[in-house]
């Protein structure tokens, strides 16, 4: 039972979110628990995309406020922001209810589907010159495309909950798949790749043991909000270090948490959330300074768009029968709106690529078919649903 409350005080509406017109100050009734998927385009759709403008015009290749040597200073933020989602989504998971098994296994199914259909398109017209085998670079824009951001659903209607919740947890699959991918990337042989993703494991795990009893023994706010965001950072740095998956370590370390519980799970859960927004914005401007379109890159992000939502639509229909076969057509276009952690995962790309020329492409490649699935699911979302 104590658990179920503080759980219930982990999942209460961000004050800043119900400021902002993002979820209502009153949430109806039974839907009390619900909050905002984190570090998502799809509540704020409009500012997430002029966040991104924004950070083309600040960019090198706009007025270079944020030239290359800024961004390189910016790396360390950016690892934290990345092991900061990772660590969400981890925190979100539900282990201990029997009921989240199926809606797990539901959105992996859904996007496990979409790293296919994605890879496989992206093989067909890839025009992207590149060192890596074109294989990987397809499962790499695959991975990018699994993931889906949803509303917090305040309908009373279960099965809309249940496609938003899918939504949800669409982010741990390409999040566990990146790990591997970014391993496979440094090394040749499977292996190898495997005992390098298990030192992240064991590394994030023993950066989040230590967080954690740290976090339990402070009464002080300020030293509990120094010893996440050092946390934080320790994952990110030490993923960074190791050229891999900053995003998969915060799972990692969010999962731990999550299993571990007591009230310093609420006061890490806390603190990450109240840097979750600011953390956005900097994903956002730095993905948009990083990007450098092309007409090969446009051209390869518009087949990635048709690719992703065709595996939208038939992975959240797959997802429906799953779940619900009573569910409506609407569940499969609540899927349709990109997360970020597709944006985030292709920044984790580059950053462990050195900024390579083929991880450039990559990341404009997601970012123009995520503004591109943004606004399709904008137009495509029925009347009376939009949030």
């Amino acid at each position: 039972m104590n658990s179920d409350i503080s759980r219930d005080r982990l999942d209460a509406v961000d004050p800043l979110d119900t400021q902002l017109r993002w979820l209502p100050a009153t949430p109806p009734a039974g839907q009390e628990g619900r909050s905002r998927p984190a570090l998502g385009l799809s509540p704020f759709p409009l500012a997430g995309l002029a966040l991104l403008a924004l950070g083309v015009g600040l960019g090198p290749h706009g007025l270079n406020i944020l030239s290359r040597s800024v961004l390189s200073y910016l790396d360390p933020a950016v690892s934290l922001a990345l092991a900061a989602l990772g660590t969400l989504v981890g925190l979100g998971l539900k282990v201990r209810q029997p009921r989240e098994a199926r809606l797990f296994g539901a959105s992996s199914v859904e996007a496990a589907l979409t790293t296919l259909v994605v890879g496989v398109g992206i093989l067909t017209v890839s025009l992207v010159q590149h060192p890596l085998e074109p294989w990987l670079f397809a499962v790499l824009l695959g991975t990018c495309a699994a993931s889906s951001a949803t509303t917090a659903e305040t309908s009373a209607d279960e099965r809309r909950i249940s496609a938003a919740r899918i939504g949800d947890l669409d982010d741990v699959f390409p999040m566990v798949a990146g790990g591997l991918l970014l391993a496979i990337l440094r090394n040749v042989s499977l292996a190898s790749a495997t005992s390098l993703v298990l030192l992240v494991i064991v590394i994030a795990l023993a950066i989040a043991l230590a967080g954690w009893l740290l976090v339990a023994q402070t009464t002080l706010e300020s030293e509990q909000h120094v010893f996440v965001a050092g946390t934080l950072l320790l994952i990110g740095g030490a993923a960074a270090y190791l050229s891999q998956s900053a995003l998969f370590g915060g799972l990692v370390a969010g999962l731990f948490w999550n299993l571990a519980g007591g009230p310093a799970r609420e006061r890490i859960s806390q603190d990450i959330r109240y840097f979750q927004h600011p953390l956005l914005v900097l994903l956002l401007l730095v993905a948009g300074a990083r990007i450098l379109p092309s007409v090969n890159t446009v051209i390869v992000g518009m087949a990635y768009l048709v690719c992703r939502t065709a595996a939208k639509l038939g992975g959240g229909r797959l997802a429906r029968r799953i779940v619900d076969r009573r569910a409506s057509a609407e569940f499969e276009f609540i899927l349709l709106a990109p997360g970020l952690t597709g944006i985030a995962f292709a920044l984790n790309v580059l950053q462990v690529s050195g900024a390579a020329d083929w991880a450039v492409s990559l990341l404009a490649i997601v970012v123009i078919g995520s503004i591109g699935s943004e606004l399709l699911s904008l137009s495509l979302r029925p009347r009376g649903r939009r949030s």
